[in-house]
């Protein structure tokens, strides 16, 4: 699936427009109210969204040229993305929309729209639509980068870095598929480059470098992993980049590269150390200068964390501490020869803080929603320590995981026996499901409604305790989850009798334990069924908002002056 030369599709897109589709009639009109409306409200909580509105809407791009009406009517687009049923859109419809688009007044406002609208409506799903897009979005890449600078044609360039980075995050989940093959190809790679090696970009503001590596990140992270060359490639590209701007910016040019590159392939401390002339490694006290403890085995290291903050953590984790002794009978005695007598809990801001500073410093992978490392508890200098950060995404304080990461800790502490990878099989759904068990209880929302929509086809408990990583996230946590649950539920003394095998590194009694278990298949199965159907009939509507992927964008990237706001509303 490849696209025409750039310059074909500047001529065939850039001026003259092209041809409408010939698709059904206008549907009952009700844009045109939207016209009279204050573009503003459009996220008002009490305006409705429906398909009807949204098809008009989409009609009614195509017969209008004035900018004024066409800034209203992508914004109310905007807000039908996250509020509305965009999965109810025709394919009929995106076409008319991908047309539309095409045939906009090239002004950086409806840039700005063309973006948005881009990565809001189109994905994996939409392969044709996104590659007779591309070349618009390159094109107007060029023209705002080149264009004098301003509020609107700063934002119109913003979004527009932001539509090739969440297109290729997208990507990134569906490698094998059209979609990927298209936002991948060549030319989107020479867009990026010529932006991020142009000089208007690198004599600029810092945010169009910085928002260039980060395209250029995700470009590299979609790439098909047979492609080591193209990763190589990529990789030259922006150390060159980085080593032009070092002579010109200094130390500056260094946090560019780390925080827009590097740590967005997950580049991790050994190749920044490699690459010490580019890529910068600060000092654990400058990016976590606090320390608190909650108890003689628990600490917590942070970066901004209130007292408030800290003493709902503290006590979250105490007292889930009792509940998890309670279930297991663990007496409160640890394993054999574990050293593990204290938690460090490194907490961050955001997942972006985490995702950076969790490689450089720590050296591990960021690519979770955080991560408990044991270590070698034989070891008396060991430090057991779980990396998470802020659920920052709502209102609440929480810390991400926390409650589920500390399960992985008095798991190996007071059940199984020396370090993670001791016993060859058959504990991922002991461990995870145990860690979303505890820190969860009964409610678990996300799993029932999981299982509601699967009670046709669930795993036996056989399949589950068989269980992988790379089976994905249901079978390692929702599915292994339920079958803790039943198991704790009604047969308690079980479980705390295999606990007993791991503890005394009997792996053979461990296993009869588990065949013993899966003979409860055919109970466990009709509790589920059970459950489902319990879940059904207390289930609500309610208004849901669809948000932006919140691990694809970086907070540090975000333009000071641009904010998400006003009539640039994001979530």
């Amino acid at each position: 699936m490849k696209l025409n030369s750039l310059l074909l599709a500047m001529t065939l897109v850039g001026v003259t427009g092209c041809s409408h589709l010939s698709l059904p009639e206008r549907p009952t009109p009700k844009a045109d109210t939207l016209l009279q409306q204050d573009a503003q409200e459009y996220f008002d909580d009490g305006v409705q969204f429906d398909l009807l509105t949204a098809r008009d809407t989409i009609y009614k791009l195509n017969q209008t040229r004035d900018p004024q009406s066409l800034d209203k009517l992508l914004y109310y687009l905007r807000a039908f993305s996250y509020y509305g049923d965009i999965k109810g859109l025709s394919e009929a419809d995106l076409e008319r929309l991908a047309e539309s688009l095409l045939d906009l007044p090239q002004t950086p406002r409806l840039q700005e729209h063309f973006a948005v609208t881009l990565y809001r409506f189109f994905n994996e799903k939409t392969p044709d639509q996104v590659e007779e897009l591309l070349p618009q979005l390159h094109h107007q890449l060029v023209q705002l980068n080149t264009m004098p600078s301003s509020t609107a044609s700063d934002y119109a360039l913003w979004e527009t870095l932001r539509a090739y980075g969440f297109l290729l995050h997208l990507s990134h989940d569906h490698m094998d598929s059209d979609f990927a093959e298209v936002v991948t190809d060549e030319e989107v790679f020479e867009a990026l480059a010529e932006f991020t090696e142009s000089q208007v970009t690198q004599k600029s503001a810092n945010w169009r470098l910085d928002n260039g590596y980060w395209a250029l990140a995700m470009y590299r992270l979609a790439l098909p992993t047979s492609e080591p060359e193209a990763e190589a490639q990529v990789d030259q590209l922006a150390a060159a980049v980085a080593r032009t701007d070092l002579l010109q910016r200094g130390e500056d040019a260094k946090q560019s590269y780390t925080l827009g590159y590097h740590v967005n392939i997950f580049g991790k401390k050994e190749l920044c150390q490699q690459q010490s002339d580019i890529c910068h490694i600060p000092e654990v006290n400058e990016v976590l200068p606090n320390v608190h403890h909650c108890s003689e085995s628990l600490f917590i290291r942070h970066q901004d964390l209130t007292p408030e903050e800290l003493t709902i953590s503290c006590t979250k984790l105490t007292s889930q501490e009792d509940d998890f002794h309670a279930l297991f009978a663990t007496g409160k005695k640890p394993v054999p020869n574990d050293h593990n007598d204290a938690l460090q809990v490194v907490t961050f801001s955001n997942w972006t803080q985490y995702n950076a500073y969790g490689q450089l410093l720590y050296d591990i992978s960021t690519d979770n929603g955080g991560m408990y490392i044991e270590g070698t508890p034989q070891n008396p200098d060991n430090q057991a320590s779980f990396f998470a950060f802020r659920q920052f995404w709502i209102d609440d304080f929480a810390i991400w995981n926390l409650n589920h990461e500390y399960v992985h800790y008095l798991d190996g502490r007071y059940i199984k026996y020396a370090g993670f990878q001791h016993f060859p099989s058959h504990l991922v759904w002991w461990a995870e499901g145990m860690a979303e068990y505890i820190a969860k209880g009964n409610d678990n929302a996300r799993t029932i409604k999981m299982l509601t929509e699967e009670i046709e086809s669930t795993p036996s408990l056989e399949r589950i305790f068989a269980t992988e990583y790379k089976d994905g996230v249901d079978h390692t946590y929702r599915w292994s989850y339920l079958a803790i649950r039943f198991l704790s539920e009604h047969y308690k003394q079980d479980m705390q009798q295999a606990a007993g095998y791991l503890k005394s590194d009997y792996f053979d009694g461990y296993m009869n334990k588990l065949n013993e278990m899966a003979k409860l298949d055919s109970e466990f199965q009709q509790w589920m069924k059970d459950l489902a159907s319990d879940a059904r009939a207390e289930e609500q509507a309610e208004r849901k908002i669809n948000k932006i992927n919140r691990y694809a964008y970086r907070d540090y990237l975000q333009p000071e002056h641009l904010q998400t706001k006003g009539l640039h509303q994001h979530f």
